[in-house]
């Protein structure tokens, strides 16, 4: 795994990380159980779980790449295989920064006495929080493995419901963020949340990078990654969610059609704005409903950008409460809740039997829930008290001395500094009113020059009592300070000293007073928040001409149906020259596709493309296609591409396999599998082995919808022991390839490129296997010298034609030979086959119905025209026996 990193969006999280071998084979270790503990510090967020976890720890591996932290704490011990994976994450070429603590350090009473101690004396120091109602969960319905509300997830009886893995990674982190003076955070406030919930779908790793669900693989950024193709918030705090939601997708139909929901009524009233004002010379009715409509877009659009050219309004009010914030960030943050808050209550209309159904606002329950949090009068109102505490100017200019509107009822104390502060000034008033009359100046002012204040400037001869002290001179006048406005100037300093220490106090213990209402403006910022990602997608499907896909009813079958679907990526880069492609799979059906063709011909697109339009689908977006008709999966698993670790010592070919076990041990037959080149690093016999036992296993064991791309033929056998279940397809071509003479004399140089003929890729899913991967082709566009090439193709010719007259000296034999030779299997189709007077006779028939369908499905003539001559050789040899 690569060296890790703050993603794009810039969530900072500490991780730590504990773990507990369960079974051990070897040095790697089998099974193990992972405690883990993540909290981002300037936002308030704190995710936890425990999970199991195999020997490749690839739900470890998942975890860093979704949160990619900047900062990790490892629980010592750790097992070999955790320890060499985080080391590998936190190398030397990442900004990572690791820790190690020993689990040793809690004291007598373990991990959990440390905890509640901390916990009980936080609550006796800390104000009370203020509970309401009105809190909502970012992921509307979401509860943590142990039933309880995740915001309620906090304090003491929060910390008694965590496994014991989840307690020991928190104790670390409480124990590490102490040292900083933000161990607070966890105690109170936070925002608490399971890494897996019950309704949501955990992508994998592999899913994560071989999809390039948030970077590319080419270059480790975002460019080109479906993240960035889908992201349009206009928020910072709005982009981090975003990225939570799709890294895990919902797994709870009503959930995705809620979302979708809530993307429709925006997407309408996105349309309605340019309808609204010629339907204002329609009927009433009409013009009503189209206003409430444009108003939803129109407000949503004026807030989400208000708040993007705004602070980051999550973590200001996390820095508010950690009492880091200064008074213009924290003007600035709870000016834009509240005037975000007026903005939205506009769309918020009572439930009352005086208003008429079809004048309501807002039709979607998710938007009606969100709208509400997002405009609650309790945030609302306290927003309203706290800036009336406040001088905004003061505030913007960082004027603490002034910052605060106190009286006797409100801050009595700065009222009582700036009364000290007054009388100072007052009394060198009066003393400059005695220094006239003295020297007769009525014009006589106090000068202030290059920072030295109450200066009496006099002329250079006039006479002055031998007390008053010069301070500087010009060629005609000399200044003076004299023992009183000494003495009243120091009182002014030490008026003025006093009262920035009391602004100072009074400031800290204003923001310390701000945690009781911070639960409540955390739910508000994390209700704009799935506001911006809501509006995010319906932008993207009204650009794009996305469609609302279909979830069937879980009672019915696995299936994936999809019309003239497209490539997210793809087609954003592509516009209208991407071909789309259909998908039919249904598990009482068809419900496995084999896909063969050429290389670079757009196998690996397809599948793609299906798998992220299923994520898509689940994350609550439209989707690039026509019409979408889906299932809930409970997971999308993937097998691509070739790639080594040499930093944990593992081969390209056991990275495969080690994917493919992954695969085979956690998907289920509600999953989606994605399978691309399985079997490539090692020899042709044991790969295609592998293939086909790893295919056979998912159909008959795991029943799961498999997309199974392969160069391997035999892989298409398969097909007779699962008779209508599994599909051959390939991507379709056409071709103008000529026949090679085979000849071992020397080759000239310049020999044309000619002999390998032209491939035309049409990118078109169609029926049917295909014999041929073009590899030559592929060799010609790397540039390898052609004298390389031309010995290929004729290696290649050779090879085909010892294939040819193998098969050919087969037949016979074949055809001659008895049933009762035969040696019959245990299979189906080995006892009807074995039922048959002659097996030979069977399989020459079943040559020339294979030879026959090829030559149907192909789009090359010269592939055509040599099947049928083989069809011709075949039946000629039947006939005569």
């Amino acid at each position: 795994m690569e060296g890790g990193g703050e993603p794009e969006e810039g969530s900072r999280y500490l991780v730590c990380v504990v773990d507990r071998e369960v079974g051990t084979v070897g040095r790697e270790g089998f099974m193990v159980k992972v405690g883990l503990v993540a909290v981002e510090v300037s936002t308030g967020e704190v995710v936890h779980g425990e999970f199991m976890d195999g020997a490749s720890r690839s739900g470890l591996e998942a975890v860093l790449l979704d949160l990619a932290p900047v900062e990790v704490i490892l629980g010592t011990p750790l097992s070999f295989a955790t320890e060499k994976l985080m080391r590998a994450y936190a190398g030397s070429a990442s900004n990572v920064r690791v820790e190690c603590t020993p689990l040793a350090c809690f004291g007598e009473g373990g991990a959990l006495a440390e905890l509640l101690s901390l916990f009980e004396k936080l609550e006796v120091s800390s104000p009370t929080i203020e509970n309401n109602n009105q809190i909502i969960l970012t992921n509307e319905a979401d509860t943590n493995p142990h039933g309880m509300d995740n915001n309620n997830l906090h304090g003491i009886e929060g910390v008694m419901a965590m496994p014991e893995l989840v307690v020991q990674a928190m104790a670390l982190s409480v124990r590490y963020l102490k040292g900083f003076g933000m161990a607070r955070l966890i105690c109170f406030g936070s925002s608490f949340r399971p890494f897996s919930a019950n309704t949501e779908m955990s992508l994998s790793a592999n899913a994560l990078q071989q999809l390039e669900v948030l970077k590319n693989n080419s270059d480790g950024s975002t460019e080109g990654s479906l993240f960035r193709t889908m992201n349009n918030t206009c928020t910072a705090f709005g982009s981090r969610l975003f990225r939570h939601w799709l890294t895990h997708p919902l797994c709870d139909r009503n959930l995705i059609r809620a979302r979708h929901d809530a993307i429709s009524e925006i997407s309408e009233s996105m349309g309605s704005r340019q309808d609204s004002v010629s339907i204002l010379h329609g009927e009433e009715d009409g013009c009503c409903t189209a206003l409430v409509r444009s108003d939803l877009s129109t407000i949503l659009s004026s807030v989400l950008t208000m708040l993007g050219r705004s602070l980051d309004s999550q973590r200001g009010i996390t820095r508010i409460f950690h009492c880091r914030a200064t008074s213009k960030e924290f003007v600035g943050v709870i000016q834009a809740i509240l005037t975000a808050g007026k903005q939205l209550k506009k769309l918020v209309i009572d439930d009352t039997d005086t208003v008429s159904s079809q004048h309501t606002t807002i039709h979607s329950s998710l938007l009606r829930r969100l709208i509400s949090t997002a405009s609650s009068s309790f945030v609302l109102a306290n927003s309203v008290k706290l800036l009336s505490c406040l001088n905004k100017d003061a505030a913007d200019q960082g004027d603490m001395a002034n910052l605060f509107i106190a009286s006797v009822d409100q801050f009595p104390e700065v009222a009582e500094g700036h009364v000290a502060v007054e009388m100072a000034k007052r009394k060198l008033d009066i003393l400059i009113i005695e220094y006239r009359k003295q020297l007769g100046m009525r014009n006589l002012e106090y000068k202030t020059i290059a920072g030295t204040t109450y200066l009496i400037e006099l002329p250079l001869d006039r006479r002055v009592p031998s007390d008053w002290m010069k301070v500087n001179s010009t060629k005609k006048t000399i200044r003076y300070h004299t023992p009183d406005i000494l003495k009243n100037l120091n009182n002014l300093l030490l008026a003025k000293e006093e009262l920035a220490v009391i602004c100072r106090t009074t400031w800290h213990t204003f923001l310390m007073d701000f945690g009781k209402y911070y639960a409540q403006f955390q739910a508000t910022v994390e209700s704009l928040a799935a506001l911006d990602c809501l509006y995010s997608l319906a932008t993207l499907a009204r650009q794009n001409n996305y469609v609302k896909p279909n979830f069937v009813p879980e009672d019915e079958a696995s299936q994936i149906h999809i019309k003239n679907g497209r490539h997210p990526v793809l087609e954003s880069l592509l516009g209208d020259n991407f071909v789309p492609n259909d998908t039919d799979l249904q598990a009482d059906g068809e419900y496995c596709q084999i896909v063969t063709g050429p290389n670079m011909g757009g196998k690996s697109c397809y599948i793609r493309q299906v798998a992220l339009i299923t994520i898509m689908a689940q994350v609550g977006s439209f989707v690039p296609a026509s019409s979408a008709r889906l299932h809930v999966v409970d997971g999308v698993y993937t097998r691509m591409g070739a790639s080594d670790s040499i930093q944990q010592g593992t081969s390209t070919f056991y990275e495969e396999l080690n994917e493919a076990s992954n695969i085979l041990h956690n998907c289920s037959s509600r999953s989606l599998v994605i399978i691309d080149e399985l079997g490539r690093g090692t020899s042709t016999h044991d790969g295609v082995a592998i293939a086909y036992a790893t295919l056979h296993y998912l159909l008959k064991e795991k029943k799961c919808i498999v997309i199974f791309v392969t160069h391997y033929p035999k892989i298409l056998d398969i097909q007779r022991e699962f008779e209508g279940s599994v599909g051959a397809y390939h991507v379709s071509y056409l071709s103008t390839r000529k026949l090679l003479e085979i000849t071992d004399e020397k080759m000239d140089i310049d020999t044309e490129t000619e002999d390998l003929g032209e491939i035309t890729f049409l990118y078109k899913l169609v029926a049917g296997a295909s014999d041929r991967s073009f590899g030559l082709n592929v060799a010609l566009l790397a540039q390898l010298p052609l004298r390389c090439i031309k010995r290929a193709s004729v290696m290649a010719a050779k090879l085909q034609e010892e294939l040819n007259e193998r098969e050919e000296n087969k037949l016979p034999r074949l055809m001659n030979k008895p049933a009762g030779d035969v040696p019959c299997e245990s299979s189906r189709e080995a006892g009807l086959v074995c039922a048959q007077p002659y097996q030979g006779l069977m399989e020459a028939c079943r040559r020339v119905l294979r030879d026959m369908s090829s030559a149907q499905s192909s789009n090359c003539m010269t592939d055509m025209l040599s099947c049928l001559k083989n069809v011709k050789e075949v039946a000629l040899k039947i006939i005569n026996g």
